[in-house]
């Protein structure tokens, strides 16, 4: 659904570490992501995984919410003209594509078209 948050990118300088917080922290459950890109782990409801574990450098960790948008382009183009700042560009991924930004106050976001078929 447009607008929505449909997955969440976890950047962590330290895999396990973030694993074991998360798990402690929450109950969450963590799952490798073998052969999956640049995905170390999955964090799944037990079953269907709603967030990824990549590598951040040595700048830090952080999340990375995606939201669902109809049209990339004019999404991309309507945020930067509400003052936002694209950080990368058009990046595809087997769900779809995305488009990370900087809003005005400086938070990251995705914007992300899914294939045709997903979400």
């Amino acid at each position: 659904v447009a607008g929505h948050f449909m997955w969440f990118d976890l950047g962590a300088t330290d895999a396990g570490q973030a694993r074991e917080f998360y798990r402690a922290m929450f109950g969450w459950a963590v799952a490798p992501a073998a052969e999956a890109g640049p995905y170390q782990a999955w964090i799944t409801d037990g079953e269907q995984p709603w967030a990824g574990i990549v590598h951040a450098d040595t700048a830090g960790g952080g999340w990375l919410p995606y939201v669902v948008v109809e049209d990339l382009d004019e999404a991309a183009r309507k945020a930067v003209s509400l003052g936002a700042t694209v950080i990368a560009g058009a990046a595809d991924g087997p769900a779809g594509t995305s488009v990370t930004i900087a809003d005005p106050g400086g938070a990251r976001l995705a914007l992300f078209k899914p294939h045709a078929g997903q979400g």
